[in-house]
């Protein structure tokens, strides 16, 4: 099953290179959050409301494709309500995983994926 969502709006806020994190929310999303956040909207014909991610599926952004290490308890009820998920690129899981992230496979020296209104997002389940 696959997911696909649009970038709306980029924070000015939202992408610190050295944070390796990006916040997304959908465009509900409070102008506070709207600042440090990646508005996405997902297409119709993929309704949300039927979003479910686990442990090795993929998370696509404009092309460049990750493997999920961990997603936590709290993504799938988070996404279908308000779009939100923390996306964190590491190379491993900490000890504490946060309840509402992705954590995907990225090398550390690698940049974080460039982001930008108008690209797509597909979340991938197998």
């Amino acid at each position: 099953m696959k997911w696909n969502s649009t970038i709306e709006a980029v924070g000015p806020e939202a992408i610190d290179p050295k944070e390796n994190i990006i916040i997304l929310f959908n465009e509900t999303a409070t102008e506070d959050l709207k600042k440090v956040s990646v508005i996405q909207k997902f297409d119709k014909d993929t309704t949300v409301s039927s979003f479910v991610l686990k442990k090795d599926d993929t998370v696509t952004i404009d092309g460049q494709t990750f493997l999920t290490l961990y997603v936590g308890p709290m993504v799938d009820m988070n996404m279908k309500a308000i779009g939100h998920a923390t996306l964190v690129f590491t190379d491993e899981v900490p000890k504490h995983p946060l309840k509402n992230a992705i954590y995907l496979e990225k090398d550390e020296n690698d940049p974080l994926p460039m982001v930008k209104v108008g690209d797509w997002i597909s979340y991938e389940h197998r």
